[in-house]
């Protein structure tokens, strides 16, 4: 009787689960490929046929504990599947692992599928930030019996483009990256590699529309390094308060706009966003990794807000207006339900693809459940509506990032110490 709770109780947490960020333009599986209620329940099958009956009481008292949520229960490793070394899923990363952000987020996607469908994971971080560093450790997770490798970012780009070929047993998913010489140019795609992009800008849109509506005119962006999803986050961010600046008539609005070159916390970044702040800056879209930390410590000190991204940051501090986030943990879970059902491979709709993720899949946004909603002004209604219109193509935003959007308010664009004015 037990078993057959625990299996009832796994198999509509991650089919639940599963259906939070859909591919929606994905073709249906052919006879060959098992579906992903198929593929999850079939792992759990075989991971219930192995359950201890001590496992079952402490999976049963913590199911039943009113303080445990899904999302609680699917990070219960009940059977030991999470290895120091040695995971057949492999998580390779740069910085710290639980960050609160880009790379928690890529590694709960891995940790929610692998331990409802019992297969072992492990976590591996570079020591150094080289190509020499990324490919260290991917060979280390490969040492240690890796099946397939997640790389977090676009640091192992140029680092997969050599292995995808010199590890052709090896599987790669690549999340907000492709394989890439050594040049920099796209290299093409193997088929034991797969690679997952976001719709940032929609993310950025709907937080710099929200923002100005609220009532907010002075505002800014730090990004972190210049890449093309950071790039994605802040053009979109300008196209949303672009709009919402025609659309209300709102006036004097100005974005101070600067990249730090860093997604660490660093002095240089604390210092210019608490000179933004004090010279009347309200609202600041932090946009990278940990480099939070350094616009939170300035908002607190200049009782400023701030805008977060990827996850929703909100519980880190009252200081958060609102987050641009990524569903990466969804997109994650989709892409390891798709290799495992395909037998270990990618299937044919994903070997040596780039599958993009958005609003339409309900995997971008901003945070409007499940979260504390601080717009005083705008209702979750509004936003609701925004989304709609982005999804049907009546709000049409630019993800290109080789050409800075056109503005119709002043953006002070900060470079190297100098400033350049954009717009009016």
């Amino acid at each position: 009787m037990k078993k057959k709770i625990i299996y009832n109780i796994v198999s509509l947490l991650i089919m639940g689960m599963l259906t939070g960020c859909a591919d929606t333009g994905e073709q249906k599986p052919t006879s060959t490929e098992n579906t992903a209620e198929n593929a999850a329940e079939t792992a759990i099958v075989e991971v219930i046929e192995e359950t201890t009956e001590d496992a079952e009481d402490v999976w049963q008292v913590q199911i039943d504990d009113p303080k445990t949520d899904s999302e609680d229960a699917l990070s219960i490793d009940l059977y030991g599947d999470y290895k120091e070394k040695g995971g057949e899923i492999a998580f390779v990363s740069h910085g710290t692992v639980m960050d609160g952000s880009y790379n928690e987020a890529i590694y709960k996607g891995i940790q929610k599928y692998a331990l409802a469908a019992g297969t072992s994971f492990s976590y591996y971080v570079m020591e150094e930030d080289t190509q020499k560093g990324c490919q260290e450790v991917i060979e280390d997770a490969i040492s240690n019996q890796a099946k397939i490798i997640v790389c977090a970012g676009c640091d192992f780009q140029e680092t997969v483009g050599v292995m995808q070929e010199e590890y052709p047993e090896v599987a790669f998913l690549m999340i907000d990256g492709v394989p890439v010489g050594a040049d920099g140019n796209p290299k093409p795609m193997e088929k034991n590699v797969h690679c997952v992009s976001f719709h940032e800008e929609e993310s950025g849109y709907l937080a710099g529309y929200m923002t100005i509506l609220e009532g907010y005119h002075k505002l800014g962006f730090i990004g972190g390094e210049e890449t093309p999803s950071v790039k994605r986050y802040g053009y979109g961010y300008l196209q949303g308060i672009n709009d919402a600046v025609q659309e209300t008539g709102a006036e004097d609005v100005t974005v101070n706009y600067w990249y730090a070159g860093s997604f660490v916390p660093d002095s240089k970044i604390r210092d210019k966003a608490v000179q933004w702040y004090a010279d009347g800056t309200e609202v600041i879209f932090s946009c990278g990794g940990f480099l939070y930390e350094s616009v939170l410590e300035a908002a607190e000190q200049e009782d400023g807000l701030l805008i977060g991204v990827d996850s929703d940051q909100s519980g880190l501090s009252d200081h958060f207006l609102t987050s641009a986030v990524k569903d990466v943990s969804h997109a994650v879970v989709i892409s390891l339900d798709n290799y495992y059902a395909a037998r270990m491979q990618w299937s044919d709709a994903f070997a040596g693809q780039e599958k993009w993720y958005g609003i339409e899949s309900g995997c971008t946004g901003i945070p409007r459940w499940n979260t504390e909603w601080r717009f005083k002004n705008v209702t979750v209604e509004t936003c609701n509506e925004v989304c709609r219109r982005i999804r049907s193509g009546e709000i049409m935003i630019s993800d290109e990032t080789d050409v800075q959007p056109q503005v119709s308010f002043t953006v002070i664009m900060e470079q190297s110490g100098e400033e350049t004015c954009i717009g009016e």
